[in-house]
């Protein structure tokens, strides 16, 4: 599956400045999730995602010439899951995450739950 509108797309990536300082880096900690399509994540940013799928790398360039803040951005973005968001979600507009007791060994929310639980 691929990530576009109405998809949750879960991601981890290091944001670095214009100089390469890194200001923000979540690849050994909890992913992002994200309803594609919503508010959740700069538009700009989900348009530089489209079509990623599980697994994909991807080095994204945020100018400071497009107009979202006065400094650049570099994000370096590997895409953990991507799947369809349920109802629930599409109504609220943002990814729902269940209680891990909700779920078992076949779950996607399990296995994203554990996958990342102990990544020191």
């Amino acid at each position: 599956m691929e990530a576009s509108t109405n998809c949750v797309v879960t991601i981890r990536y290091i944001m670095k400045n214009e100089q390469g300082e890194v200001l923000e880096n979540t690849m050994t900690g909890e992913p992002v999730a994200y309803l594609h399509g919503g508010t959740g994540i700069l538009e700009i940013l989900q348009q530089q995602l489209e079509g990623l799928k599980t697994g994909d790398k991807k080095t994204v360039h945020l100018p400071a010439k497009a107009g979202l803040t006065e400094r650049s951005f570099i994000f370096e973005v590997i895409v953990d899951d991507v799947r369809t968001a349920s109802s629930e979600e599409l109504l609220l507009g943002y990814p729902v995450r269940l209680p891990v007791e909700a779920c078992d060994a076949d779950c996607d929310c399990y296995k994203e739950v554990h996958q990342h639980k102990n990544v020191q």
